[in-house]
């Protein structure tokens, strides 16, 4: 699509936005039909497990007036959240939050595999039927709307051989939205080892960005301020594998690797960097970079991105001590602490006053970029359904 040749035709273009932040998952009924026959039993039993379990911390989460009013808003009680594994549905929510492409992010998979993995003992074997079933279904739900879902695979630290395998089937399946690491490498070496090197150079021969995302912690029990704890730790966790791909080299060893970091903020970043740049410059420390040709801000501005889900005015505010270049909004769809349904009122909250050619930037421009998603494409689609400049402006 031609790019327009004046500026007041550029501002007259209806916005293209693409969440950096989805959920899916499928029913556990849905996912048998992704298991071998041998682990149908055992996944049906650790559904019902799981299912005990999440009635036992019903209202732990989430404030109970807060879930009262998500679940009573006429999105959902129209049956909106079954988008989660629905992909009719799934387009139509998407399309009138103003939506055309996203990045796809795991809802619970059998055995526990997805955001959570090493919360507590995993079985290998079965966790890594468990990625595969969601990495096979996932792939069905983005390849029956090609083009627009970046679905990101699932792999785990058992068997980095396995893992090499299962993230060449995601690429050769459509899922190019890349690869998910998990947060805890339960008893195995953290991401500083070199047993991980083959992970780290398939995705950046097949350009498949490496994901972190908030949702682990250590299980904190069922203490009072155990939600309080987990909620006030979870972004640390996901974004330490950072700091184990700058100091081991990893960025210096693969320069076209990309690091998306999701669901964490982004308020850190400038005091993480200026801590590690202060190491860096420290005469005690100077053998932490013997290595590296690269400043630690360096690596960073050449290889990581942020998936800003929801992304507070605050800030937004301080978008240029990282760079928008960087940011990536996500509304974080079907999640009640996400924007969905109110997608619009958040985006003017955020980014009423944020000139224009950040904006764009940062709702779809850079998410085009890292995850190759086709513009042209998808700026049709913005120009049915995108909002326009005018109503991002208007007040919340």
């Amino acid at each position: 699509m031609a790019e327009p040749s004046h500026p007041e035709e550029a501002s007259a273009r209806r916005l293209m936005i693409i969440s950096s932040d989805c959920h899916a998952g499928a029913r556990p009924e849905t996912y048998r039909e992704y298991l071998p026959e041998r682990f149908r039993a055992s996944a049906d039993a650790w559904w019902q497990a799981f299912e005990r379990e999440m009635a036992k911390r019903a209202g732990t989460f989430f404030d109970q007036d807060s879930q009262e009013g998500f679940d009573k808003s006429r999105s959902v009680l129209e049956g909106g959240t079954a988008g989660e594994w629905d992909p009719a549905i799934r387009t139509r929510e998407l399309e009138a939050d103003g939506i055309v492409g996203e990045v796809i992010f795991p809802q619970m998979a059998p055995f526990g595999a997805g955001l959570m993995q090493y919360r507590t003992p995993i079985d290998p074997e079965q966790n890594l039927a468990g990625i595969r079933a969601y990495n096979r279904w996932l792939a069905d739900l983005c390849n029956a709307n090609p083009g627009r879902h970046a679905g990101v695979a699932l792999i785990n630290a058992e068997d980095v051989e396995d893992a090499v395998g299962e993230i060449r089937w995601a690429r050769e399946h459509g899922l190019w939205g890349g690869v998910l690491i998990p947060a805890s490498t339960g008893e195995h070496p953290y991401y500083h080892d070199p047993r991980y090197e083959p992970i780290w150079a398939i995705c950046e021969d097949l350009d498949m960005p490496v994901h972190t995302h908030s949702g682990w912690s250590p299980d904190y029990g069922d203490a009072p301020a155990s939600t309080a704890m987990f909620i006030s730790e979870v972004s640390w966790y996901a974004h330490r594998p950072f700091t184990a791909l700058l100091w081991s080299g990893v960025f210096e060893r693969h320069p076209r690797l990309k690091l998306v970091m999701t669901e964490q903020g982004n308020s850190w970043v400038h005091d993480a960097l200026r801590m590690f740049e202060r190491h860096y410059d420290s005469p005690y420390f100077k053998y932490f970079h013997k290595d590296l040709s690269l400043r630690p801000r360096e690596y960073f501005e050449r290889q990581c991105f942020i998936g800003a889900s929801f992304l507070h005015p605050e800030d937004c505010a301080e978008r240029h001590r990282i760079g928008t270049q960087k940011l990536m909004w996500g509304s974080d769809y079907p999640h009640l602490e996400g924007t969905w349904p109110n997608t619009m009122d958040s985006l003017r909250r955020t980014f009423s006053e944020v000139p224009e050619d950040e904006l764009r930037a940062m709702l779809g421009g850079n998410a085009a970029k890292v995850f190759g998603f086709d513009v042209g494409r998808l700026e049709q689609a913005a120009q049915k359904i995108g909002p326009t400049l005018e109503e991002i402006r208007a007040s919340a």
